[in-house]
């Protein structure tokens, strides 16, 4: 934008025309749309990066719930391996087998009081 003075008495007059600054310079507005697309860029990543973290963390999780569910297998057989094992009839079959031991006769037990 130009703006036109004039200077000086009726007799001699001087004209001196000035351009002014624009209103809206442009250099800052750069600024401002570069900083903007900086942020929307950052934006973007941290959402990518968002992205990636909760898949990972879903794989992670999947994963500990299959681990759950074989450890929870491998216990039921355990269980069922320490029933067997504690039962009354195999015990004594192992003592009366391997072991040699037989029923005590009447006159061999002994009361305590």
């Amino acid at each position: 934008m130009m703006r036109r003075i004039l200077i000086g008495n009726s007799i001699g007059m001087i004209t001196e025309i000035r351009r002014e600054a624009p209103v809206f310079p442009t250099v800052p507005r750069r600024r401002g749309i570069v900083g903007l697309a900086v942020l929307v860029l950052a934006v973007a990543l941290f959402s990518v990066w968002l992205s990636g973290k909760y898949y990972r963390v879903g794989y992670a999780v999947s994963v500990a719930l299959e681990e759950k569910q074989a450890l929870q297998k491998e216990q039921a057989l355990l269980k069922t391996e320490i029933m067997t094992l504690r039962s009354p009839a195999r015990i004594e079959a192992i003592a009366r087998g391997q072991l040699g031991m037989v029923d005590p006769k009447t006159e061999r037990i002994i009361r305590v009081k």
